[in-house]
């Protein structure tokens, strides 16, 4: 085989190569990218001030992890919501109605790894938005 047939050849698989990629990526699914980046822009300052909320009145939840639940506890609620985001996949995000100041979540709902929580209540005529990290082992 002589030097211009290989080269040929190299290019050819080299080209395939980067023609699978490409088809590859475009068959991927991406959950990293936010659709809603500029709603949430937008209302940032509204999110901020039920941040704020939340620790103008120290009524940051407490959140307890044991073998078999995941406990919340509210100071004063009177109806809200937990949202399980899970950034690997949103296809597996759970949302959870709360009325009560004591919610306890099975570990068998949650699949290991990380979770964003992202939880909002009222109470009073006042509203509140907490998020955390989480990893459940």
């Amino acid at each position: 085989m002589n030097w211009g047939r290989s080269i040929i050849l190299v290019l050819i698989i080299f080209m395939g190569f980067i023609t699978l990629l490409a088809i590859k990526m475009s068959n991927s699914t991406e959950d990293s990218f936010d659709k809603d980046y500029y709603e949430k822009g937008l209302a940032f300052d509204e999110e901020y001030d039920l941040k704020q909320n939340v620790i103008n009145d120290k009524a940051t939840p407490s959140i307890t992890l044991n073998d078999r639940s995941l406990l919340f506890q509210f100071k004063n609620i009177e109806k809200g919501s937990i949202k399980f985001k899970r950034p690997s996949n949103k296809a597996k995000d759970i949302l959870i109605n709360i009325d009560s100041s004591k919610v306890a979540v099975s570990r068998t709902e949650l699949e290991k790894g990380e979770w964003h929580l992202v939880i909002n209540w009222s109470y009073n005529e006042r509203n509140y938005l907490f998020e955390k990290s989480l990893y459940i082992p």
